[in-house]
């Protein structure tokens, strides 16, 4: 075991609250202790690694590359131990881990989790919204299994993607036939996560092969793309889901309606059993039983 006895914590937490504000006297003010009670703490964690952490003026003084680094180092440890401290006053049941997609957290998600706090105040929701498998382990996960893919033991489905094109009124206006005409002059809109969305519109539009090839822009997520359709940059093919609430505002439209793809969203349950995963998974199936379907 590491022998941490000569660690001087008050100085490490002295010049994590000065890194971070990037002032000693704001990190004072937070500390509540004077301008220099911080500085003695910082050259005395300076003396402690033998190397500066701090540069130029007195009055002004600025973070060293390797300051830079160590309070970065600091500020990450120091959230660690504030999870932990949080954990064991509130318990483990209080805190409740979801990992999606980035853009269903922000385009559904996100904008229906007041529900959830306010009919559960009790438990502390985090979502990780990385585009990965996530890093650490969570409690519940809401997965796209891509077409021909079974659906693992600890999920349970949510519901079948209905993918339209989309665009902006801006960008095509007249008749549906008119609107039709002039989405195929559009640029098309893509997304780098997900690269054969328009092969799999012409798919299930019975268009293979008949793909008119126009300009083309590429972003990185779908909430860009999106963004960049509601903007009137071009056409886009989208899920309903993360459009619904533009289509019914008229903020976008979907001259071809929307279809069925195979991809399939679904909720995974790490821990079953618990109660906390079984409330969030019960109010997210209901509030997608809620959800507005595209009109025909």
């Amino acid at each position: 075991m590491k022998d941490r006895r000569n660690l001087p914590v008050a100085a490490l937490r002295a010049f994590e609250a000065a890194a971070r504000h990037g002032r000693l006297t704001a990190a004072a003010e937070e500390l509540a202790v004077t301008h220099g009670a911080i500085s003695r703490h910082v050259s005395h964690l300076e003396a402690f690694i033998g190397t500066p952490l701090f540069e130029g003026p007195r009055n002004r003084p600025r973070l060293t590359p390797e300051g830079r680094v160590f309070g970065f180092a600091l500020t990450a440890a120091f959230d660690q131990i504030e999870d932990a401290l949080r954990i064991v006053a509130k318990g483990d049941d209080s805190i409740l881990d979801v990992a999606c997609l980035s853009t269903f957290a922000m385009r559904w998600l996100i904008p229906r989790l007041h529900d959830f706090t306010a009919t559960y105040p009790r438990y502390d929701v985090r979502l990780a919204t990385d585009d990965r498998l996530p890093r650490t382990q969570v409690d519940v996960q809401i997965v796209v299994l891509p077409p021909g893919a079974s659906i693992p033991d600890n999920c349970s489905l949510l519901f079948r993607e209905q993918l339209g094109l989309i665009v902006a009124p801006s960008a095509a206006k007249g008749t549906l036939t008119c609107v039709r005409a002039e989405t195929a002059k559009l640029p098309r809109l893509e997304t780098r996560t997900r690269p054969h969305v328009w092969h799999e519109w012409s798919r299930l539009t019975s268009q293979d092969g008949q793909d008119t090839s126009s300009a083309t822009r590429i972003f990185d997520h779908y909430h860009l793309t999106i963004e960049a359709a509601l903007n009137g940059l071009g056409a886009a093919i989208a899920p309903w889901h993360l459009v619904a609430g533009d289509v019914a505002c008229g903020r976008l439209i979907a001259p071809y309606g929307f279809l069925h793809s195979d991809y399939r969203y679904v909720v995974k349950v790490e821990r079953p059993g618990r109660r906390k995963t079984e409330h969030f998974v019960g109010w997210l199936k209901e509030a997608i039983a809620d959800f507005p379907a595209p009109a025909l």
